[in-house]
């Protein structure tokens, strides 16, 4: 599952994990240059264009699935991002986001997919359960450290996952 929620993060689209939360993305946009020299005959009007256009910086952050901040009572309830009119669905959270499918992880672990979803739900029934217990959590996700400490969420992405995700 991490493997599978990495390499969609680093491609650039968002994972959204049903009961646990959305590894998304926070797209800043840089406003666009002016021209500093008049349209001239003698530069390529897309080298002008390329000069003039938006650049937008994608910056990963987790969205808390309503479920699970529940239970988090020290987290802050303030959104990371802002919600797009254009997306509808309830699965929709941030940049190009897709919902975790089972599937792919079980054909990687060679196991059946009910095999799979069961566990996957119980992993994240027992994070909940931790945090009513006021255990501490540590999930290293590789690209990102998803930390639980009385019942306080903090998340610290990779420093060079901003880098990587903004090349592309």
């Amino acid at each position: 599952m991490i493997e599978y929620v990495g390499n969609n993060i680093k491609g650039g689209r968002s994972v959204n994990i049903k009961k646990f939360g959305s590894f998304t993305f926070n797209v800043e946009t840089e406003l666009p240059k002016i021209a500093q020299r008049s349209i001239s005959p003698k530069v390529d009007i897309f080298t002008q264009r390329q000069e003039r256009k938006n650049i937008h910086h994608l910056k990963p952050v987790f969205v808390v699935d309503p479920v699970l901040q529940y239970h988090l009572t020290r987290y802050p309830g303030k959104e990371e991002i802002s919600p797009s009119i254009s997306q509808h669905s309830i699965y929709q959270k941030g940049f190009r986001t897709i919902y975790a499918n089972p599937v792919p992880v079980a054909a990687a672990a060679c196991l059946g997919t009910d095999v799979v979803v069961d566990g996957l739900s119980t992993i994240f029934l027992a994070i909940q359960d931790l945090i009513k217990l006021d255990k501490n959590i540590d999930l290293a996700f590789g690209f990102c450290n998803v930390r639980i400490t009385g019942r306080n969420l903090r998340v610290t992405f990779a420093p060079n996952l901003s880098s990587s995700i903004g090349s592309a």
